[in-house]
């Protein structure tokens, strides 16, 4: 056992511990009160460097002398603020010296809250216009083109996003004063200028060339010959469109020019040929409004596309945005141009035959700008209202609204709107 001397030996370290411990609280404790005290009177003009309980700040303003006023000058009743371009009546301020502070405090927190301003080159407008041979061929400029023609209107106006890659082109041709052949066309270019402006000059010329060569005036002379000579026509229109691209392919060989996508309108007689390559599209309205679709998009979220792009060795993939691309590259499957993908993105038309007919009404050919945003039957809507009115120039406006409208529902792409009159081919 431990002997008692030792128990009471560390009793009494442990008694002198908690003395010290009950002396120094109270130290500790008087320090506080005094420092206390002298918070609560301090002399007077004297300012405290720490903050203090709410209380404590209402007491010392009740007891500090009464601070004299600073003197105020009023300006004139109205003050422009040059600035901020904003007019102020009845505005006061104090000493120069406190203005001046307050506008450098607020242009510092302005300059900390607002980003920098940005400023956005506005790119010059850029346009062409071909003509000769019958043919009026246009590239839109970066600005708004309102065109009215013989028969058409067209409005155009160029994305925010990159320069404007969308065209149209017009080429009309008599031939005997009997037959007329009109062509009609509109561009959407992708990757570039190069392949949209060669595409608008060419195509209208190559395929006029190539109907007139195949032509047959003995169309009418008995239903089966009228067959064989719709085919021809058809036929001559896919042999334009194929030696267009080739000619575009050869012109730009070892350099891409990137691509294009087209529908193109030719009438002929008493017969409208409709042909396009990828997202271009065509409506006819006929029957008092009705929209008929004469295209369908070549995508590669259709499936027939996309199995021919498979069998060719070729592969379809969905992006993050859900878009199906070739080669997880390009959204359409065909189109001109476009010499890397050129083994699957095909340049052969797709070409359809409507017989021109009373109720036949108009056409509204447009770049997929519009068309992914605004329903086939809202395009027919708003032509057809505008067509009740008596001005002419009002088909015209009704190609801005539709520009408007796409640009308002968030289209940032190109938009170009073509509206043909099919009533004077009637017969």
């Amino acid at each position: 056992m431990m002997p008692y001397s030792t128990v009471r030996f560390f009793c009494s370290v442990v008694a002198a511990f908690a003395r010290l411990v009950r002396e120094l609280r109270k130290a500790v404790a008087m320090a506080a009160s005094s420092s206390s005290a002298a918070a609560v009177s301090p002399p007077v003009g004297l300012i405290a460097a720490a903050p203090l309980p709410l209380r404590r700040k209402k007491l010392l303003a009740a007891l500090a002398p009464p601070q004299p006023q600073p003197p105020v000058v009023a300006r004139p009743a109205e003050v422009c603020d040059a600035a901020a371009g904003v007019s102020v009546a009845g505005v006061v301020d104090q000493q120069p010296q406190q203005a001046e502070s307050k506008r450098k405090k607020t242009s510092a927190w302005s300059a900390r809250g607002r980003p920098s301003r940005l400023v956005i080159p506005v790119a010059d407008d850029a346009g062409e216009l071909a003509a000769g041979w019958g043919a009026a061929a246009a590239a839109a400029t970066e600005a708004d083109v309102v065109v009215e023609g013989e028969g058409f209107w067209v409005a155009s106006r160029a994305g925010p996003r990159h320069s404007m890659e969308d065209a149209y082109s017009v080429v009309t041709h008599k031939n005997g004063g009997d037959s007329q052949l009109a062509f009609y066309g509109v561009f959407d270019g992708h990757g570039g200028r190069g392949a949209v402006d060669f595409v608008s000059q060419r195509l209208g010329e190559n395929v006029v060339s190539a109907v007139l060569a195949a032509g047959s005036e003995a169309r009418d002379e008995a239903p089966s010959a009228a067959e064989e000579d719709d085919d021809a026509v058809s036929a001559a229109i896919r042999a334009a469109y194929l030696a267009t691209d080739s000619e575009l392919l050869a012109q730009h060989q070892g350099a891409s020019a990137g691509g294009a996508c087209a529908a193109t309108a030719l009438v002929r007689g008493s017969d409208l040929y409709v042909a396009h390559l990828g997202d271009c599209r065509a409506v006819l309205s006929r029957g008092g409004g009705v929209a008929a679709a004469l295209t369908a998009d070549h995508t590669c979220a259709a499936e027939g596309e996309r199995a021919r792009i498979e069998r060719g060795g070729g592969f379809v993939s969905r992006s993050g945005s859900g878009v199906w691309r070739v080669q997880g590259s390009l959204a359409v499957s065909r189109a001109f141009g476009d010499s890397g993908l050129k083994r699957w993105v095909l340049a052969e038309p797709a070409v359809a035959r409507v017989p021109l007919r009373a109720g036949c009404e108009f056409l509204v050919v447009a770049s997929d700008g519009l068309w992914d945003k605004v329903s086939n039957q809202e395009a027919v809507d708003v032509v057809s209202r505008s067509r009740n009115a008596a001005a002419t120039s009002s088909v015209a406006r009704s190609c801005v609204e539709l520009v408007d409208m796409a640009r308002r529902r968030g289209s940032r792409d190109d938009v170009t709107v073509m509206v043909i009159d099919l009533e004077r081919f009637v017969r």
